[in-house]
Protein backbone atom coordinates (compact mmCIF):
# COMPACT_ATOMS: atom_id res chain seq x y z
CA UNK A 1 0.00 0.00 0.00
CA UNK A 2 1.36 3.38 -0.80
CA UNK A 3 -0.54 5.80 1.02
CA UNK A 4 -3.28 4.94 4.12
CA UNK A 5 -5.31 6.66 6.47
CA UNK A 6 -6.94 4.85 9.44
CA UNK A 7 -9.89 6.79 11.48
CA UNK A 8 -8.68 10.57 9.80
CA UNK A 9 -10.30 13.27 11.71
CA UNK A 10 -9.95 16.75 11.85
CA UNK A 11 -11.62 19.27 13.83
CA UNK A 12 -11.02 23.00 13.70
CA UNK A 13 -12.26 25.54 16.25
CA UNK A 14 -13.80 28.24 15.37
CA UNK A 15 -14.15 30.98 18.87
CA UNK A 16 -16.71 28.44 20.84
CA UNK A 17 -17.22 26.21 17.83
CA UNK A 18 -16.20 23.08 16.60
CA UNK A 19 -15.89 22.22 13.03
CA UNK A 20 -15.55 18.66 11.85
CA UNK A 21 -14.15 18.97 8.94
CA UNK A 22 -13.61 14.89 8.39
CA UNK A 23 -14.75 12.45 10.74
CA UNK A 24 -13.05 9.10 10.64
CA UNK A 25 -12.09 8.56 7.05
CA UNK A 26 -10.16 5.38 6.32
CA UNK A 27 -8.17 5.27 2.94
CA UNK A 28 -6.29 3.11 0.19
CA UNK A 29 -4.08 4.58 -2.32
CA UNK A 30 -1.69 1.93 -4.20
CA UNK A 31 0.95 2.71 -6.27
CA UNK A 32 -0.14 3.94 -9.84
CA UNK A 33 -3.79 4.14 -8.71
CA UNK A 34 -6.39 7.23 -10.35
CA UNK A 35 -8.76 8.11 -7.62
CA UNK A 36 -11.05 10.62 -8.28
CA UNK A 37 -11.88 12.24 -5.11
CA UNK A 38 -16.05 13.47 -5.40
CA UNK A 39 -18.15 15.64 -2.90
CA UNK A 40 -20.69 18.63 -2.37
CA UNK A 41 -18.92 22.05 -1.30
CA UNK A 42 -17.63 21.44 2.87
CA UNK A 43 -17.61 17.54 2.40
CA UNK A 44 -13.82 17.36 3.46
CA UNK A 45 -12.30 16.97 0.28
CA UNK A 46 -9.46 19.70 0.63
CA UNK A 47 -8.67 18.85 4.29
CA UNK A 48 -8.56 15.28 3.73
CA UNK A 49 -5.70 16.73 0.48
CA UNK A 50 -4.30 19.17 2.61
CA UNK A 51 -3.48 15.97 5.52
CA UNK A 52 -2.22 13.71 3.15
CA UNK A 53 -0.15 16.05 1.31
CA UNK A 54 1.78 16.38 4.63
CA UNK A 55 1.10 19.92 4.85
CA UNK A 56 -1.62 19.64 8.15
CA UNK A 57 -2.12 16.83 11.08
CA UNK A 58 -5.41 15.03 11.82
CA UNK A 59 -7.36 15.68 14.97
CA UNK A 60 -7.20 12.17 15.65
CA UNK A 61 -6.64 8.77 13.11
CA UNK A 62 -3.23 7.74 11.55
CA UNK A 63 -1.57 7.94 7.97
CA UNK A 64 1.15 6.33 5.86
CA UNK A 65 2.73 6.66 3.37
CA UNK A 66 4.98 3.51 2.53
CA UNK A 67 6.13 2.22 6.19
CA UNK A 68 6.54 5.79 7.39
CA UNK A 69 3.73 6.98 9.59
CA UNK A 70 3.25 11.00 8.59
CA UNK A 71 1.24 11.68 11.90
CA UNK A 72 4.18 10.85 13.79
CA UNK A 73 6.77 13.09 12.02
CA UNK A 74 7.75 16.31 13.26
CA UNK A 75 7.96 19.44 11.00
CA UNK A 76 11.33 18.76 9.62
CA UNK A 77 10.24 15.53 8.80
CA UNK A 78 7.06 16.39 7.31
CA UNK A 79 9.08 18.60 4.91
CA UNK A 80 11.16 16.05 3.80
CA UNK A 81 8.00 14.01 2.82
CA UNK A 82 6.73 16.68 1.06
CA UNK A 83 9.94 17.24 -0.75
CA UNK A 84 10.25 13.96 -1.93
CA UNK A 85 6.85 12.26 -2.60
CA UNK A 86 4.40 15.13 -3.33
Amino acid sequence: MLLRARGVSKVYNMGEVEVHALRSVDLDLRESELMVLLGESGSGKSPLLIIIGGLDRPTEGHVWYEDVELTELDDAGLTEYRGEHV
